[in-house]
């Protein structure tokens, strides 16, 4: 069977979901401040008691916590820029493994912190390895995925972020009191542990060693990818000749074979300097962010960055980092931890949802749906707190999280890899 009818082989079903993991850590460093925030902050204790060398909490204003939350994206920053050029200097799998460094090392300063600066620092390096992750994984689960599998394969990205804040409020709820709450932040090594235990069973992007002129690597890459049953030289030939050139193409696939491909339109179009580069064997990652705005691709590109800007200012992250601290001020501490448990769980199902309705309604039809819902939903939580209607305020943040996690929450991490060939890729996933 042609490999570019496959829909889900089982192997690459293991790849993504083993990728999928740094989504996982992603998502848990997200939710693991929200639910113990009064008990890390210490608002009901006037003194930090010392228990085994370390304070039982650590004094924060307003100010200063929500810097120290929101810190992790002065290294997501650092991480998501130099993502592209890490994957493509180092591959995708070593790439994840660097990531995952750092998710440990900010796992543990965060679990033995014993200052304000130190938690803070700790959120800074734990945030390098979400923005480096954020780049390297998504790329990954789109370049092993089958065209018929893309879709949902990509919203696995943007599901396990969402169980990874889930589990993390879960966990909360059980570990918020001093000294758990140093537990709660600790496990956000944990996934990144496992992956690394993982990694070696993973194959790397056949299209990376494409790229890389690793032809024969590449071959074997795609084949353990698609199964030992499948035929994979027309894909292995589209994709050749995309980054390679229609010359390396021809030298590349067995004889007898037709390179004659639906890419073939779009590789007479791709950059001549590019295709001369990729043909000669130099380094891809010298495709810039600055060549990205330059080239054939830009337009494309905006398009993708664009989504995914839109899908950071509406306003999510506000509500998965301080959603107890605001929920409290209307229903009290106890029961705002319930309620962001709660909207976790709407969260997860929605997305999910997502995964089933993303190949049948389509990409435009969900992420229009979803801007809609949430600026629905957004202006009925304003009304409801101006006017101290609590139910609406309520009704609003869940209808809030359902219309984003439908669209605006899965569709960006799929749609550069859909979009832009793999040596736009890493410039414009930075």
């Amino acid at each position: 069977m042609d490999s570019r009818e496959l829909g889900f082989p089982r192997y690459m079903i293991y790849c993504g979901m083993v990728a999928s993991l740094t989504s996982l850590s992603i998502g848990y460093v997200i939710g693991s401040p929200n639910v113990p925030e009064a008990d890390i902050r210490g608002t009901n204790v006037d003194n930090c008691n010392v228990d085994g060398g370390f304070p039982e909490c650590l004094h924060f204003d307003n100010l200063l916590w929500g810097f120290a939350v929101g810190s992790f994206c002065l290294g997501a920053l650092a991480g998501g820029l130099s993502g592209g050029t890490i994957q493509n200097l180092y591959g995708r799998l070593r790439t994840m493994f660097i990531a995952n460094i750092f998710f440990i090392l900010g796992a543990l300063l965060l679990g033995l912190t014993y200052h304000q600066a130190m938690f803070i620092v700790g959120r800074i390096i734990i945030g390098f390895a979400c923005g480096l992750g954020g780049v390297v994984a998504p790329t990954y689960v789109g370049e092993i995925s089958t065209i018929n599998g893309r879709g949902t394969m990509g919203t696995m990205f943007q599901l396990l972020i969402v169980v990874g804040i889930l589990l993390s409020n879960l966990l909360g709820l059980g570990l918020s009191e001093a000294p758990l709450w140093r537990v709660l932040l600790a496990i956000n090594g944990i996934p990144a542990l496992i992956q690394i235990f993982l990694l070696p069973s993973l194959v790397e992007s056949p299209r990376y060693l494409v790229s890389k002129n690793r032809l024969e690597e590449a071959r074997h890459s795609l084949q353990k990818l698609r199964g030992q049953d499948s035929d994979i030289e027309n894909e292995y030939s589209d994709i050749v000749q995309l980054l390679l050139g229609h010359t390396n193409n021809r030298a590349a696939a067995p004889a007898g074979t037709s390179d004659d491909s639906a890419f073939e339109d779009a590789a007479m179009k791709v950059d001549p300097e590019v295709m001369a580069t990729n043909a000669g064997g130099a380094s891809p990652h010298s495709y810039s962010i600055a060549r990205l705005f330059t080239s054939e691709c830009r337009g494309l590109a905006i398009i993708g960055i664009l989504v995914h800007f839109f899908q950071q200012a509406s306003g999510i992250n506000g509500l998965i980092y301080y959603s107890t601290s605001f929920l409290g001020d209307v229903f009290g501490a106890g029961n705002s931890k319930y309620i962001t448990v709660g909207v976790s769980i709407c969260n997860l199902l929605a997305t999910i949802t997502s995964v089933f309705l993303i190949d049948r309604v389509g990409r435009r039809s969900l992420l229009l749906g979803s801007m809609a819902g949430v600026t629905i939903s957004s202006i009925l939580l304003v009304i409801g707190a101006y006017c101290n209607v609590d139910v609406l305020v309520v009704v609003s943040v869940f209808l809030y999280t359902a219309a984003f996690a439908i669209g605006l929450g899965p569709i960006p991490w799929l749609l550069l890899s859909e979009l832009l060939p793999t040596y736009a890729l890493s410039p414009a996933s930075s």
